[in-house]
């Protein structure tokens, strides 16, 4: 089973300079989400394996913006690096703030729900969603 890393934060005790959570499945996925909305909302990164500052760049994942009650910002990080947006989904009306900085409203035309259904889709196939619309 491949492990994925949750990172989001700063932790100097962790090779990565980021807290972390390992999650292979999508229930440890939804509690580490769940856990983390609690006390949004973070950037939070998400990939295969694991990182530690130093080395090459991090694999293909994602950044998410998360722990917002209606909305969420979904952005791939691959060679085909992409924005995910429901088309039907307005723009949320100004940015939202997270530990790090702020989503402008054209990235966060997602809802916590689809967000997560596109992050099941990755743990389940290690790619770039398909179920989601992608803007680059």
């Amino acid at each position: 089973m491949t492990t994925y890393t949750v990172a989001w934060g700063w932790n100097s005790d962790d090779p990565s300079g980021q807290n972390t959570i390992r999650v292979s499945t999508a229930e440890e996925l939804d509690a580490a989400l769940d856990a983390l909305t609690a006390s949004g909302p973070y950037l939070v990164d998400i990939y295969k394996g694991t990182w530690a500052k130093g080395e090459p760049v991090q694999p293909d994942g994602f950044q998410l913006v998360w722990g917002h009650p209606h909305r969420a910002a979904l952005t791939w990080m691959g060679d085909d690096a992409a924005i995910a947006v429901d088309p039907d989904l307005p723009e949320w009306p100004e940015p939202i703030g997270h530990d790090q900085d702020a989503a402008s409203p054209d990235r966060t035309r997602l809802t916590p729900a689809q967000a997560r259904q596109a992050l099941h889709e990755y743990l389940r196939t290690g790619q770039r969603p398909t179920s989601i619309t992608w803007v680059e």
